[in-house]
């Protein structure tokens, strides 16, 4: 037997649900990259003597160049993300709202 329609609530929690599910995802997929590029980073400094400040700095520069680029991928995927839950919500919430409408008409009708 074939599930029913979710309800409107359902689908508005559902909605919900996946959104939180999908930035946990989000962020632990930075999380990990930004792991990753701190390893990388120190793989380089390691035959890098101390003392040779410039070639660190390089280095290091390009870590937060990196980082940077990460934080702003990560941060335009969420705008994206939660722009697009949004407008679904907002689809949702009209169609409650319809509903609720009809109801009045329908009471108002009898």
């Amino acid at each position: 037997m074939a599930n029913p329609t979710p309800t409107l609530d359902e689908q508005y929690l559902q909605t919900v649900n996946d959104q939180r599910n999908y930035l946990q995802r989000l962020q632990e997929a930075f999380n990990l990259h930004c792991d990753q590029i701190t390893a990388e980073t120190e793989g380089k400094l390691t035959p890098i003597p101390e003392t040779d400040t410039d070639s660190r700095g390089k280095i290091i520069d390009e870590q937060k160049k990196k980082l940077s680029e990460a934080l702003a991928q990560l941060k335009t995927e969420i705008e994206n993300s939660s722009n697009a839950t949004r407008k679904k919500l907002e689809e949702i919430n009209t169609q409650r709202e319809a509903l609720k409408l009809k109801e009045i008409e329908d009471m108002m009708t009898k």
